[in-house]
């Protein structure tokens, strides 16, 4: 009886040991094969991320951003507590609306010669709503080195000295799936962007 229970159990032991020696090959295989899976979609063309929801949802978010900046649009900046002021105005606007990614901070506006008037007396914000015009066509970049997808949309405004500044607006998705503005340059120095 002792002999059987004995060759039981080494044949169970054997077993075990030979079960837990199957599952780890097989888990290490599975790591290659997503590594080499990564490596040969980094050469090809990467999938888009971005659903043709997600583009409309981006660009009524750019649609609003404007309609935030044109609020500011007459404000003056001068002296500096006036433009702390309406930075910090401004960011908590953008970020109560959910219109920018929570990590994106306003670039100075103050030195931006696209959307400052400056007087002798006084220095405003020019952010008016006929000088902004968005693009329709959605580009889409996949940065290999990061694995991340960006989605830009063209924009531009029409300085105060006339002259037409091109640009993008750049969307970001997060991995609960909302869709942030990640960087807005617009303009000379550029209106939202990564601290």
């Amino acid at each position: 009886m002792k002999k059987w229970m004995i060759i039981g159990t080494a044949v169970s032991l054997i077993l075990l040991f030979g079960c837990q020696n199957n599952q780890k090959e097989v888990q290490s295989t599975k790591v290659e094969e997503k590594t080499k899976a990564k490596e040969d979609n980094s050469k090809e063309k990467a999938e888009s991320v971005f659903t043709k929801k997600d583009r409309q949802i981006a660009k009524e978010k750019a649609e609003k951003f404007i309609v935030l900046l044109t609020e500011f649009h007459g404000r003056s900046i001068y002296p500096n507590d006036r433009y702390k002021a309406v930075y910090e105005e401004l960011t908590k606007k953008a970020r109560e609306q959910k219109l920018i990614h929570p990590d994106t901070q306003f670039i100075n506006l103050e030195y931006n010669t696209t959307f400052v008037e400056r007087t002798k007396e006084d220095s405003k914000l020019i952010l008016r709503r006929d000088r902004f015009q968005l693009g329709d066509n959605f580009r889409e970049i996949y940065y290999t080195y990061l694995d991340v997808h960006e989605l830009n949309l063209p924009i531009s405004y029409i300085s105060v000295k006339g002259v037409k500044h091109d640009s993008v607006i750049r969307f970001v998705k997060t991995t609960d799936g909302e869709i942030y503005i990640g960087r807005a340059n617009v303009g000379r120095h550029g209106l939202g962007g990564k601290r």
